[in-house]
This record gives C-alpha cells, sequence and structure tokens, in this order.
C-alpha cells in the first residue's frame, strides 16, 4: 500500500469508525492503541493485512470496500474469511438479527466475488436474500432471488435454481406482485421435476400459494395439491409434513372445503414445531385464524390470534404485524364490533411504514369498507370499496378487484373476506 493509499484507506476507516460510534481507542480493542489507530488514519502508518483483517471485523466492513485485500494470501485467508462469515451470517439469521445476517453474508459474497469462487458467492447470496426476505424486505429479496436463479451456480445445479425460484416466488407474492409469483413458482416446479421430495414440495408450495392468493380457480391448483398430498409421507420430518399441511388446508379453504381445510389446518397445528421455527409457527396461528373467520368460524379463533399477537409483536417483521391486525379487526367484525375494526384499520392505514404499498394494504381497506358498512356509513364504505379495488389491480388480485368494484356500488358478493392469509 503507497503513501497516497494509505491516506485514502485512513480517511475510509476513520468514517466507518465513526459510524459506528467508537473512538479510537475502542476501535483498537485490547490488540492496537488509540494513538497507533490515529496514525493509521492520518496515513502516517501502513495498515498490514493483519490489521485491516482486524479492523475490518471490528466494524462489519469488507475490507474491499475499503479498496484492499484483506489478507496477503488470497487464496489460502478469502476462503476462510467466506466461510466464517457465512457462518456468522447463518448464525444470526436462525436467530433473527437479519442486519447481521444481511452485512456478514454481503461481505462473504463480496470476498468470494473477488476470490473468483462462484459457488461460495451463491451461497452467501442466498443467504443474504432469505434474511432480507425475512426482514420484511420483500422486493429486495426478490430482485436478488430472481438473479441467483440465473447464475452460473444455479444453471449447473438443479437444486439451487429450484431454490432460488422457490423463493423469488415466494418473496413476490409477499411484495404483491403474484403474476410473477405464480411465473416462478411454476419455474420452480420444473426446475426442482428431479429433486429430493422436500426441494420440490417448496416449490409446489410457492406455486400454490401464489395461485391461490392471485384468485386462480381450485380446479387450477388441484393437480399441484394432489402432488403435495402424495409428497407429504416421504417427508422424514414432522414439521416438513406440517407446512404441507398448512399450504393443502389454506388451499381447501379458498376452494370452499372447509371440513378439508379444517382437517389439514389442525394437522399442521399438531406437526409445526415452534421450537423449529417459531416465527412460522406464530404465522400458521395467525394464518389459521384468518381463515376460519373467513368461513364464519369463531370458536377457537382469540386464542390463535392472541398466540400470534403477542410472538409477533417481538419476532415477526411490519408485514407480519399488518397481517395480525387484519385478522384482529376481521374478529371484531364478526363479533359485533365494527367501531374496533375501523379504529385497528385506519391505525394501520395512517402509518407511513404499516400503511405503505407491498404490505397488503388493499386488504387493510376492503376491511375498513365492510367496517364502514357494518356501521351503516354506505359512502365511506364506497370509497373503501374503490380503494381497495384499485389496490388489488396493482396487486395483481384481478378476482378481488372485480369483487371490490361490485361491493364499491352495493352488490351483493359472496365468497371470503381477504384474499390471503
Amino acid at each position: 500500500m503507497d503513501t497516497s493509499s494509505s491516506v485514502q484507506f485512513g480517511t475510509l476507516l476513520r468514517e466507518a469508525r465513526r459510524r459506528k460510534g467508537l473512538s479510537q481507542a475502542e476501535l483498537g480493542g485490547d490488540k492496537y492503541s488509540g494513538s497507533y489507530i490515529s496514525h493509521i488514519e492520518s496515513g502516517r502508518r501502513v495498515a498490514t493485512p493483519e490489521v485491516i483483517e482486524f479492523l475490518s471485523r471490528r466494524l462489519g466492513v469488507s475490507p474491499l470496500e475499503w479498496g484492499v485485500s484483506p489478507a496477503a494470501d488470497p487464496s489460502q485467508l478469502v476462503m476462510g474469511n467466506t466461510i466464517e462469515d457465512l457462518l456468522v451470517a447463518e448464525r444470526a439469521w436462525s436467530e433473527h438479527d437479519w442486519a447481521a445476517a444481511i452485512q456478514h453474508s454481503a461481505q462473504a459474497a463480496a470476498i468470494a466475488e473477488a476470490s473468483g469462487d462462484e459457488g461460495r458467492y451463491w451461497e452467501a447470496q442466498y443467504v443474504q436474500a432469505q434474511a432480507r426476505f425475512s426482514s420484511g424486505d420483500f422486493g429486495g429479496a426478490a430482485s436478488l432471488a430472481e438473479q441467483l436463479s440465473e447464475h452460473t451456480t444455479a444453471q449447473r445445479f438443479a437444486i439451487a435454481r429450484a431454490q432460488a425460484l422457490s423463493l423469488a416466488s415466494v418473496a413476490n407474492r409477499a411484495s404483491d406482485r403474484l403474476g410473477w409469483a405464480v411465473a416462478f413458482g411454476a419455474r420452480a416446479v420444473e426446475a426442482a421435476s428431479a429433486a429430493p421430495p422436500i426441494i420440490l414440495a417448496e416449490a409446489l408450495m410457492a406455486l400454490v400459494s401464489s395461485m391461490t392468493e392471485a384468485g386462480h380457480s381450485f380446479e387450477e391448483s388441484r393437480p399441484y395439491l394432489d402432488r403435495l398430498s402424495t409428497l407429504a409421507p416421504r417427508l422424514t420430518s414432522d414439521h416438513s409434513r406440517g407446512t404441507i399441511a398448512w399450504t393443502l388446508g389454506t388451499a381447501y379453504f379458498f376452494g370452499n372445503e372447509i371440513e378439508n381445510g379444517l382437517r389439514h389446518h389442525d394437522l399442521a397445528k399438531r406437526l409445526l414445531d415452534p421450537r423449529r421455527d417459531l416465527r412460522l409457527w406464530l404465522r400458521f396461528n395467525s394464518s389459521a385464524a384468518h381463515w376460519r373467520l373467513n368461513a364464519n368460524i369463531t370458536d377457537g379463533v382469540d386464542e390463535l390470534i392472541q398466540t400470534a399477537s403477542l410472538g409477533l409483536q417481538i419476532l415477526g417483521n411490519n408485514y407480519d404485524v399488518v397481517e395480525v391486525r387484519q385478522v384482529k379487526a376481521l374478529y371484531a367484525l364478526r363479533t359485533g364490533s365494527p367501531k374496533e375494526a375501523a379504529r385497528l384499520m385506519t391505525e394501520v392505514l395512517d402509518d407511513p411504514i404499516l400503511g405503505g404499498d407491498g404490505m397488503g394494504r388493499g386488504n387493510s381497506e376492503l376491511i375498513l369498507g365492510h367496517a364502514f358498512n357494518a356501521m351503516g356509513n354506505a359512502a365511506a364504505a364506497h370509497k373503501r370499496y374503490e380503494q381497495a379495488a384499485l389496490q388489488f389491480e396493482v396487486e395483481g388480485r384481478l378476482r378481488a378487484a372485480v369483487n371490490a368494484w361490485r361491493r364499491s356500488v352495493g352488490q351483493e358478493v359472496s365468497g371470503t373476506f381477504l384474499t390471503q392469509g
């Protein structure tokens, strides 16, 4: 590193340290003095690869962002750093520390790319896409997963391609791009046709869920539901079979086969293991409550809502919070409290984050319309149904949009309250 590079590195180091709110002594910790860090920042001392590696880990910044190699021998240390960052990223993801997972997976990807390791690069980017999805950054997760589905590694390995396409489908569905969600789900099923049952099941669940939410007929989904039912006994994990039961139950509710829906959701509740994925288990409780309410069933719903609400306030992302509040509002409507339903949905829609695009806004508008209608305020209900219809059109929920337009002009509409769950 020449003098000019040392000065540039020092400037970038100082900026990174200040962003973290650390003093020079705090950055050096027990290993380097504050004065030594000061000399590096001013360019009076040249940082060795060992020092650069230490500082990058203290600050959570990849050395590549500073324009320097993390080690003198990349063939040995770059791979080591990639593996370490990946391990940290995966651990952080499992502990719901999304920011750390995104940061470390991005660092691992940058180092792997610099070393030409395409396999590790794909793996790191996939972990980042998962973390982005879990954090509620559905658009970012979808974009990254779409890129990964076309990456060289995905072209070489069908399982990698199927996983990327499944994630792209799920993320697009969550970000209200339902046409894309169905398309990616169909491609995932095709890519997973010869894959192990767990990979094919994941692809089929992504496709069925997006088709259900997009308003495809139950008969269109039935062939894929039958394939899922056949696959379920081949999975060794009760938890995995539980996720299939959840998907099947939701599809049966949507197809107005209420008994089948209840039977599969009851099975899912027994099989899903909260110790394995607590957030998923909480989301199931929210979803099960939603579909029971859509079928005009209130028995047991209060317990489901309380479980989901308490847990998702802590572990969930913003979208989870919105869904729970929508279910609470539906429960208020079903139990004769339209004013409470209107209050809940007005708070959501007025919130700049919870009421934003990609947050199920169409459903919130629809529930508010139902609440005003129940209170006898036809003009306010008309306005909200109209807003719901426009939002559903943007989201690609065309059947829901048609039903909302019909409600806006006072026509009777049979079927469910919401379009997802």
